[in-house]
Order: C-alpha cells, then sequence, then structure tokens
C-alpha cells in the first residue's frame, strides 16, 4: 500500500498545532506499519530533518503553501501530480485540505475546527474567501473525516449535516518531554525562579484572548502579595496589535515575559515550575496545552465554552474567557489555595492518562485499513 501524507506543517523549529500532530501520528504509523510506504509531501526542504522510517520517502512540492493562492497550485496541482507519480491508495491530511483533481482511490482528513465560521474577522479575506469556498468540498470529497473532539464533530454536523455518516471522532494524545535541568532558571529568559508565575501557552492571536488574560491580571496584581509574574510562551502568530499595546500599556508590564516559541524541552521546563497554566482560550477544537499541563502536573484554569470543557472535564477550573473579574478570582484561587491545587494536579494527572498518541494511531490505522 502507498499512502500519500499531507506533510507541509512539518516545520523544523516550528513544530506546533497541526504539524505537532503530523509528527506524532507519523512518528508512530510509520513504525507501526513497517510494510506501507508512506510518501510525505512537504513544501521545504528543511522538513527532510523529520526521521521517520525506512518506508517514509519525502516528496518536495513547491512554492511553499502560505497563502490561498498558493493553496490551490499546491493541492489541487502538486498534490495531484504526486498520487499519479507515487500511484497512491489514500491521502491522509492532518490539516483537513486535499485535491480535489486527484484521481487517488481514498481520502482521510482530519478537521481540527471551524473556527473560520465562529471567527471570521479573525482571518485575513483571501483566507476566509478560500475557507468558505474549499472546505465544504474538501469534506465532501474525503471518504472518512477526523474530528478531535466531540465539540468540532457536532460543530461539523451542524454546518454540514451530509457528512455525520462519515465522520469520528478521535482525539489527540498527550506526551511531556524531557526538561532542561537548569530551565527555566537560565538567567537569558529574564525569569526569577524564587518569584511564582503563571504561563500561558500556544501561538498568540486575538482567538487565544491574552487580552483577557492581560486584564485579569492586572487585576489579580492589585492585590498580589506574592510577587507573581506572567509568562508568555510562544510565537506572534496575526493580529497581535491589540495584545502588544496592551502590553505596553500594562501598569505590571515589569512582570510579564514574552518568550517567544520554545522548544519542547524548554517549554516543559517553564510549564513545569509554573503556579498553573492560563488557557482561556475563546475558540478550540481540542486545546493541547490543556492536557499538556494536566500531564506535567500543573493545574489549570480553562474557558468554559467550545473543546475545553470537554478535554479539561472536572480537572481544571473553568472560566467564562470574558470574564476578568471571575478570572483574576481564580488566579488568587491558584496561588493561594493550596488544598485546591493539589486537588487540580492530582485529577489533572489521571485526567491525561486518557489520550495518548499511540491510541490515536491505532485508531486512524484502523480506519485507514478500513478504506483500503
Amino acid at each position: 500500500m502507498v499512502i500519500l501524507v499531507n506533510g507541509r506543517f512539518l516545520i523544523p523549529g516550528k513544530l506546533e498545532g497541526i504539524g505537532l500532530y503530523t509528527f506524532e501520528i507519523l512518528q508512530r504509523m510509520t513504525k507501526q506499519n513497517p510494510d506501507v510506504q508512506f510518501i510525505v509531501c512537504i513544501d521545504r526542504p528543511s522538513a527532510r530533518q523529520f526521521e521517520f522510517g525506512e518506508n517514509v520517502q519525502y516528496e518536495l512540492i513547491s512554492p511553499p503553501a502560505r497563502h490561498p493562492l498558493l493553496f490551490v497550485l499546491w493541492f489541487q496541482f502538486g498534490i495531484a501530480r504526486a498520487y499519479r507519480k507515487y500511484r497512491a491508495d489514500l491521502f491522509f491530511s492532518p490539516d483537513g485540505f486535499c485535491s480535489l483533481r486527484s484521481p487517488v482511490k481514498r481520502t482521510l482528513l482530519v478537521v481540527h475546527d471551524l473556527a473560520y465560521l465562529h471567527y471570521p474577522d479573525q482571518i485575513g479575506l483571501l483566507m476566509r474567501w478560500y475557507y468558505r469556498f474549499f472546505i465544504p468540498l474538501f469534506l465532501r470529497k474525503a471518504d472518512h473525516i477526523i474530528t478531535v473532539s466531540q465539540a468540532t464533530y457536532q460543530d461539523i454536523i451542524h454546518h454540514f449535516p451530509a457528512v455525520k455518516a462519515k465522520s469520528s471522532v478521535i482525539y489527540n494524545g498527550v506526551r511531556v518531554p524531557e526538561i532542561q535541568p537548569d530551565y527555566p532558571s537560565n538567567p537569558e529568559n529574564h525569569l526569577v525562579p524564587d518569584q511564582p508565575y503563571f504561563m500561558t501557552l500556544g501561538s498568540i492571536h486575538p482567538r487565544k484572548n491574552l487580552i483577557s488574560v492581560l486584564d485579569a491580571f492586572r487585576i489579580f496584581k492589585d492585590s498580589d502579595a506574592a510577587q507573581t509574574n506572567l509568562v508568555i510562551v510562544g510565537r506572534m502568530a496575526w493580529k497581535t496589535g491589540e495584545i502588544q499595546n496592551r502590553y505596553e500599556t500594562h501598569p505590571y508590564k515589569k512582570n510579564i515575559i514574552f518568550t517567544g516559541y520554545l522548544p519542547d524541552h524548554e517549554m516543559m521546563g517553564i510549564l513545569k515550575k509554573s503556579k498553573a497554566l492560563i488557557y482561556i482560550s475563546l475558540f478550540e477544537g481540542f486545546g493541547l496545552p490543556i492536557i499538556e499541563a494536566m500531564a506535567a502536573g500543573v493545574p489549570v484554569l480553562t474557558s468554559n465554552i467550545s473543546s475545553m470543557p470537554e478535554i479539561a472535564g472536572d480537572a481544571a477550573l473553568l472560566v467564562d474567557p470574558t470574564a476578568t473579574k471571575k478570572i483574576a478570582e481564580n488566579l488568587q484561587d491558584l496561588i493561594f489555595d493550596e488544598s485546591l491545587r493539589l486537588q487540580l494536579i492530582k485529577k489533572g494527572q489521571q485526567r491525561a492518562k486518557l489520550f495518548s498518541w499511540d491510541e490515536a494511531s491505532r485508531q486512524i490505522w484502523k480506519l485507514i485499513d478500513s478504506l483500503s
């Protein structure tokens, strides 16, 4: 069997979101099926740094697909050529995009969320057009659609009821990378180990709701006796102007640290030493940092909307992500209520055991096998 894989999010040094999902699933699926040939389509040569196994071959398709017009070229022409070149039996696409022109026998898509329908103003006009025009066509083309949460599944069948019979839920997994022993005490990261801190994690854009985090942190700091800091881990993604302005005018700016994107081991070093993960996003298809924090033994404060209550269960504090005063109260509890902290840590570690990349990979392969 020959499986063509959309690997365009395999970006060295920036492995996050869909890229991390692609890496974790491919790493396992290629080892579990050594007799299957995997053709991983990439859009930059550096992706070849990812080593999966002898049954994996890379196919470089240019130009890099980072613009809606280039998406059309990459998927509708480049991917279609790769289908024919390798006579692929199945196309596996972890980002939900596919070629409508290909003669491939089967197409398996992973849809993480439909954020473009809920927050259209947070993406550019061309990207909005691309999603609105092509996503319904991709879903129609797919032989099966994997969603990463019940929330996303319900969203899809609400907006596209015709695909219900060919859709299912396979949860993401979690892993806790090894950490550097001295991190984050390294002075170049501007962190003071003796002072407690909260942490946020993820690419920075409006949907991550950092405005509410910063506003709640201000309220919290007005009565903070613990000299608490806020560490924001993640790259600046898009439409970050308002966030940066709020930071520049923040009365407790000196207590706020932006680290930018960090490799897994450094990120985990900061996470494990934090008082809590603050993840009050406005919308998520899954919310992987929630489970990463729980697995690392860190309490979590997250939103009570979209997929986040589903993923967190009763192992996190849930809050309205727009209620900054309530968020600030929760921050107080996470610093000063040790009984609550220990309860959340214990529940979180048990909750994290329910999410496994090995199990996700096995379930995906069962689907592939059934489609073959």
